[in-house]
């Protein structure tokens, strides 16, 4: 942790003053990513089934793998012409001012000038991440509709051993880097770098909105893939892996296990991890790491390679919403399994934004807003806020009634 230049004359300070110091400066540094984790004893409500429903009318998002070239074709049409499409009035994209809203995700700290009653991260690393990302996912979806009514956002299956194969075609998303070696102690060398064929190859991303949030420098203007590089070097996940999802009952420990910075070990303790969603990113995204025994404990980034390993500007990348899709089906799929309704989420107690009726930035009618987080004055660039869209947690926990379902949940 960095401390302020005149830290030192707080040493004469009493020792109470110092401790509180510490904890105030502690907090500020990392409140965006600490989580509320419960006790593996904590009590659940009894299990609600969903009433059946028709089906009719809801569009169905498929596994990648099943998609046919049509579908394929059309998915990667719209992508490109919300990234082409600037709205009246906007320096970015309709495809960047998504972009925007996660990395400002990461603004809300008072020392960065964040303004509201918002607290922490109002999407990742806490109650939040799992509906905050479903409504972001659900208008991004909405965005691709208006462009061609057929598309619907595809999922990742990490446990499919063919789906990255299909994902990384030149006719679909396109493929590695190329260009950078990278050379891993006790692993070898990889390379990777910048997309320089498929139909990605021509992606422009905009620098000061693509960056490595270690550094807070940018990573230029071209969509950057390190595939697969130790420790985050297996190519799909043992079904166990994902399947262990469904063994715990509790919101809080599913929300927390699916988004991958902590897991339960098998004195069923939480301790730092990095798995299934997390994971994900690495996979394509690629970061050098201070160790990748797995053995040896957690390892900790020490740079970023890819536009998907950065997590603030990782939806540049298009594979970020195919697996933010996937992390949407698992959700989906435990509610189905008697987990519905508003008694399995948390209704209070958790930071602004998070409770269940909390209005979630950046659909709370405009009363919080972010600081100004990034390497440039980036926050100027979001759109004033809509005062009539105020979407909570609740809003969004039965995902039927937002029009789609998935293959694996009719």
């Amino acid at each position: 942790m960095k401390f302020p230049k005149n830290f030192k004359k707080f040493l004469f300070l009493p020792l109470m003053a110092l401790v509180i110091l510490i904890i105030f400066l502690v907090q500020d540094q990392f409140n965006s990513t600490s989580y509320h984790l419960p006790s593996i004893e904590a009590p659940v409500p009894s299990p609600v089934y969903p009433q059946p429903v028709t089906q009719a009318n809801l569009k169905i998002r498929k596994n990648v793998v099943d998609l046919t070239p049509p579908e394929k074709a059309a998915f990667v049409n719209a992508l490109k012409t919300l990234k082409n499409t600037i709205p009246e009035g906007s320096q970015l994209s309709q495809y960047d001012l998504f972009v925007l809203q996660h990395v400002l995700t990461m603004g809300f700290r008072k020392k960065l000038g964040a303004t509201g009653p918002a607290q922490g991260n109002p999407a990742h690393s806490q109650p939040a991440f799992l509906p905050w990302h479903r409504q972001y996912l659900y208008e991004f979806e909405q965005a691709l509709q208006k462009i061609d009514p057929s598309v619907t956002v595809p999922y990742w299956d990490w446990t499919e051993p063919n789906a990255l194969k299909m994902i990384l075609q030149d006719d679909f998303l396109g493929p590695s880097g190329q260009g950078e070696t990278v050379n891993i102690l006790e692993a070898g060398s990889f390379t990777g770098g910048t997309v320089t064929s498929g139909l990605f190859a021509d992606w422009t991303l905009n620098d000061k909105i693509h960056f490595d949030p270690i550094t807070m420098t940018s990573m230029g203007t071209k969509l950057i893939r390190f595939i697969g590089l130790p420790p985050h070097d297996r190519y799909f996940l043992p079904k166990a892996e994902v399947e262990q999802l469904f063994r715990y009952n509790n919101y809080e420990i599913f929300n927390a296990l699916i988004e991958g910075a902590m897991i339960l070990n098998a004195k069923n303790q939480w301790e730092e991890g990095w798995t299934l969603h997390a994971y994900a990113h690495s996979v394509i995204g690629g970061s050098l790491v201070d160790d990748i025994h797995p053995s040896h404990g957690q390892p900790h980034q020490t740079k970023i390679l890819g536009t998907m390993d950065s997590i603030p500007s990782s939806p540049y990348d298009p594979i970020f919403w195919l697996n933010h899709a996937n992390v949407d089906r698992l959700w989906a799929q435990w509610q189905d399994q008697g987990h519905t309704g508003e008694t399995f989420y948390p209704s209070s107690g958790m930071p602004w934004g998070h409770n269940l009726h909390d209005p979630m930035w950046p659909w709370d009618g405009g009363l919080s807003q972010p600081g100004n987080y990034g390497i440039d004055n980036i926050v100027t660039l979001l759109p004033k806020p809509s005062s009539a869209l105020v979407v909570t947690p609740a809003d969004v926990l039965d995902f039927r009634k937002l029009g789609y379902t998935f293959d694996t949940t009719r």
